[in-house]
């Protein structure tokens, strides 16, 4: 191979290929795209919890000048909603039907200008029959309770029970008994929803838009407009941020939507308010934790009940529950379980994907009533969840075993340096008088997160020769940020043999990308990149056999290198790129091939559980100081180890460790949305730089046994364990358990004084 080392595509060049675009400016995200005849959209949303809407007067608002048309529900070709996402969601709700939350969208304006259109929103007269409305699970499951849904204000409920867990707690030395609770959280991404829809010189309806699966918005936007969905485009461009709430289809619905209907390009970008009001937010979660170990610090078994707040509407929250249960019982051998988790609706926004989607939950308390454990039992937290932590050949506590690689006893032990300094520091600074009023905590944290996939193995990709001579990568995976489209150039490249300079991506666009999957749940890299690695060995061996054929050459003594394919024995001996793809055109062949990975031959349909047992690891140390006057916390170093199989980019894999870890820091101590209460970021509060600590990434790498060069994921994973260390820190730190986040300055110094 003719580059050096720091140039190789894994493990030495870690540059962005979006770099450049982003920090010159030259990248364009929807507010910045502009076409000629641009309009825009504001949407008519509720402002009631629960109400019927009775009707909708739009008279006066359609003669205002610039107002070019006025959207309802009844104005819907096809499907009004996206049953594949979000069950009885409307994209408008119907005059007769009800709202279930403030933000609900009831119509749409479009208007030469933005602030016409906001123009029109006002002139338009509503009238609802408001309807008692609830935030709180157990109020709404309550047998006096109103309901939001004619079938009942319960949306779905998982379980895993197995073993006798009478015998098992009759058979323990202690037992805990815990209630944990989590909050509402806002995504607070930089880029506001936003989508751009226009009819292209076809007459093809084109979205472009912020989404996880553009395959999904061109279907789902197809049956909305009653259209065949080739004649239905969905682009994703550079996007600012995701966290998960991108994955939400009503914007890309709205926008195709106003551009059939009006038959000009419509931007919709929702205010910094309706973010907060109507895009979704992380579930809040009720935690009743019961779980059992004998005097020498072995586990027996486990009850768990999780209430989930879905919200007014589903966005996702049906599998939330299976989600929570998975998460709930860890990397953890226990001899009996009886886990279970329901999704109930209410009138807060609704909750949907959120980075860990239904797990940081689950994760925190868990850890969290771990750490109660130890401490009662004076145990180490490392040899404790060492001890318990179940092995590459064990079943899992969901009754199957894992089907991947399992590197937490490593992530453990990484952690056991860095824990013992902690330790120590800690307890010299409790011991020096003078620094009263504060104290110094130490936490740790383990977690586990399953990168299965639900439904179709089978992923693709495309990898193609061009005329040129380059190497052209066809996927799709949307890159919000967290270095996606990088990472398939590094795949396409290493497994090519060649510089990432010589591949080009072309990503995430329905008109020109295979089908790839949903891009979330940390499996962009495992399944997609297996995919694009299939897809560009395949061109490789097409390129070498056509290479052979022209020179007449054993393929077996040829090699590809940056521009040409030359024999091994004789280099003098070659052909160019260029010179191989013309004759692949004068030969009829296809110069782009197929590349699949389909692992379904491993999980038999029969046995396959819901989701394949792919999981990864992690394990995080806290150090906090307590001000026992205030309850403030400051989070002052942080470690975080994490298994990742491979590191295909080593800067991207520690930036996003450290993201999370601030991420956690903000569900741990500051961030809560107050349905009714909270506004925008005056009464939502993030962690800002000031709240970060000293941070240090470690990367393990225990090689995944499917994985593309062994990779496997990482970016939901790395946040599970963030907020539980921090709250075991701030626990250990001022001797009493902080069992409701955030903890704030209020809650510590409520826990503090035992009120």
């Amino acid at each position: 191979m003719a580059y050096d080392s720091e140039k190789r595509p894994i493990g030495g060049d870690i540059r962005r290929i979006d770099a450049r675009a982003k920090v010159t400016g030259q990248a364009r995200y929807v507010e910045d795209i502009d076409m000629p005849s641009l309009v825009y959209a504001k949407v008519l949303r509720s402002p009631h919890f629960h109400a019927r809407l009775l009707s909708i007067n739009s008279e006066a608002a359609a003669k205002l000048p610039g107002v070019i048309r006025i959207i309802s529900a009844d104005d819907i070709p096809g499907v009004n909603g996206f049953p594949g996402y979000s069950r009885d969601e409307p994209l408008l709700t119907p005059v007769g039907d009800t709202v279930r939350m403030k933000g609900a969208p009831v119509a749409l304006v479009i208007a030469s200008t933005p602030e016409i259109a906001q123009a029109g929103l006002q002139a338009i007269e509503t009238v609802y029959d408001p309807l008692p409305h609830t935030f709180d699970c157990h109020e709404a499951l309550d047998d006096t309770a109103s309901p939001i849904y004619e079938g009942g204000n319960l949306l779905n409920t998982h379980e895993v029970v197995h073993g006798d867990l009478d015998a098992a707690f009759e058979g323990s030395d202690v037992i805990i008994e815990a209630t944990y609770q989590t909050a509402f959280q806002e995504h607070s991404t930089l880029e506001r929803e936003s989508a751009l829809g226009y009819l292209d010189d076809g007459g093809r309806v084109t979205v472009q838009g912020t989404t996880h699966e553009p395959h999904w918005q061109q279907q789902w936007i197809a049956d909305m407009l009653s259209l065949d969905p080739e004649r239905v485009r969905f682009i994703a461009p550079a996007m600012g941020g995701s966290f998960g709430g991108k994955q939400d289809p009503w914007p890309n619905l709205a926008a195709g939507l106003a551009a059939y209907l009006a038959g000009k390009p419509v931007q919709l970008v929702f205010s910094r308010g309706e973010s907060f009001d109507a895009s979704p937010k992380r579930h809040p979660y009720e935690l009743k934790y019961n779980i059992g170990a004998t005097s020498a610090g072995h586990l027996t078994g486990m009850r768990v009940r999780i209430d989930q707040n879905t919200g007014g509407y589903d966005a996702d929250g049906y599998y939330i529950p299976e989600y929570a249960v998975v998460a709930s019982g860890g990397a953890y051998r226990w001899g009996a379980v009886d886990n279970r988790a329901q999704s109930i609706y209410t009138n807060a926004p609704k909750c949907g994907q959120f980075r860990g989607f239904g797990t940081p939950q689950s994760t925190f308390a868990l850890e969290c009533t771990l750490d109660e454990m130890i401490e009662t039992l004076d145990e180490d937290p490392l040899a404790f969840r060492l001890k318990n932590m179940i092995t590459q050949a064990s079943n899992t506590f969901l009754g199957y075993p894992i089907a991947e690689s399992l590197g937490y006893r490593e992530v453990l032990e990484a952690l056991r340096p860095r824990y013992q300094e902690f330790q120590e520091g800690a307890a010299a600074f409790n011991s020096d008088a003078g620094n009263a009023p504060y104290l110094k905590g130490v936490g740790v944290a383990g977690m586990w997160y399953r990168f299965g996939k639900s439904g179709s193995l089978r992923i693709e990709a495309h990898a193609e020769l061009s005329p040129e001579g380059h190497f052209v990568i066809y996927c799709s995976a949307p890159d919000y940020g967290q270095g996606t489209s990088t990472v398939m150039a590094q795949l396409g490249a290493e497994t090519l043999g060649v510089s990432r300079d010589q591949i080009r991506l072309v990503n995430a666009d329905t008109a020109l990308t295979p089908d790839s999957g949903v891009q979330g749940a940390s499996r962009a890299t495992y399944w997609v990149g297996n995919a694009v690695c299939q897809a560009a060995q395949n061109l490789q061996i097409e390129i070498i056999a056509a290479a052979a054929e022209l020179l007449d050459h054993d393929p077996a003594g040829l090699v590809l290198t940056e521009h040409a394919v030359e024999s091994q024995l004789d280099p003098a001996k070659s052909i160019s790129l260029e010179d191989i793809a013309e004759a692949l055109d004068a030969m009829g062949k296809s110069r782009k091939v197929l590349g699949v990975f389909d692992p379904s031959p491993m999980f038999p349909e029969k046995t396959r559980p819901l989701y394949t047992p792919h999981f990864t690891t992690g394990a995080h140390l806290a150090e906090v100081i307590v001000d026992l006057d205030t309850g403030g916390v400051q989070v002052t170093r942080f470690v975080a180890a994490h298994d990742v199989g491979r590191a295909i980019n080593r800067q991207g894999a520690e930036g996003q460790i450290e993201g999370s870890i601030l991420m956690g820091i903000g569900s741990a101590l500051y961030e809560e949305y107050v349905p009714g209460v909270t506004t925008g970021f005056v009464n939502y509060i993030l962690p800002m730089i000031g709240e970060m600590p000293e941070m240090e990434a470690i990367l393990v790498e225990v090689p995944g046994l499917q994985g593309p060069f062994g990779a496997k994921g990482l970016g939901e994973t790395a946040m599970l364990a963030s907020t539980p260390a921090v709250i075991n820190a701030v626990s250990r730190a001022i001797g009493t358990r902080i069992r409701k986040i955030p903890a704030t300055p209020e809650r510590v110094l409520k826990a503090i004084n035992q009120e």
